[in-house]
């Protein structure tokens, strides 16, 4: 992987976001949600399984549309992310918000910065195509845990016997990260996710703040 710039993403109502700022392991509401998941578990594996199974038994749905309503404003989202103290409370999910929770209550378990990431990129299984799910570090070994599918011995994936998934972007709360693919990986994202990076986030990727 190599490091590059982090990147503002208008996902949420126009606003521009730093992509990094969707992993929140320290808001308040994401560290009691992993105390009350976690509480009298002693092992970390069971503690791994029961942050798992509350992501992916949540309601699934592909885009999230939503719309914010103010006094003389209004904005509508034909898919939006959400912080994961806001996914918390909403009724359905997508991958992308389902991944950035999934990670932000990981990151209390293993919060070293290499632990956990947040992955997009392809999945060539069954047309997938575009999708995110969550990377970690396991007492050595990486595994992936598929946010949508709550079939655990299918979600959770030792990376060694990973087939099909093609990961071009990581997201820790703190840096981005993407294959190295021969080509500059900063220039690559300042052109709109382009070559090695994820189709979809051209969507969300904001013009106005390419410059910074």
């Amino acid at each position: 992987m190599v490091e590059t710039d982090n990147q503002p993403i208008t996902s949420r109502f126009g606003e521009a976001v730093w992509i990094t700022d969707f992993i929140t392991p320290e808001n308040p509401d994401v560290v009691l949600k992993y105390q009350a998941l976690t509480k009298g578990l002693s092992l970390p594996i069971d503690r791994v399984v029961a942050l798992s199974d509350y992501v992916t038994q949540l309601p699934y749905k592909a885009e999230i549309n939503s719309k914010l309503s103010a006094e003389n404003y209004k904005y509508s989202q034909k898919d939006t992310w959400f912080y994961p103290a806001e996914a918390m409370r909403v009724k359905r999910l997508n991958c992308v918000n389902r991944s950035f929770l999934l990670a932000s209550l990981l990151k209390n378990e293993f919060p070293s910065e290499n632990d956990v990431f947040c992955v997009m990129g392809f999945v060539r299984i069954d047309g997938i195509g575009g999708h995110a799910w969550v990377q970690f570090n396991f007492q050595g070994q990486d595994y992936v845990l598929e946010t949508t599918q709550p079939n655990l011995p299918k979600a959770f994936i030792p990376l060694s016997r990973l087939k099909g998934y093609d990961s071009k972007v990581y997201i820790t709360g703190e840096n981005v990260y993407t294959v190295d693919e021969a080509t500059d990986a900063a220039e690559v994202l300042n052109a709109r996710f382009g070559v090695c990076a994820v189709e979809f986030l051209r969507l969300y990727l904001c013009d106005r703040c390419l410059g910074l």
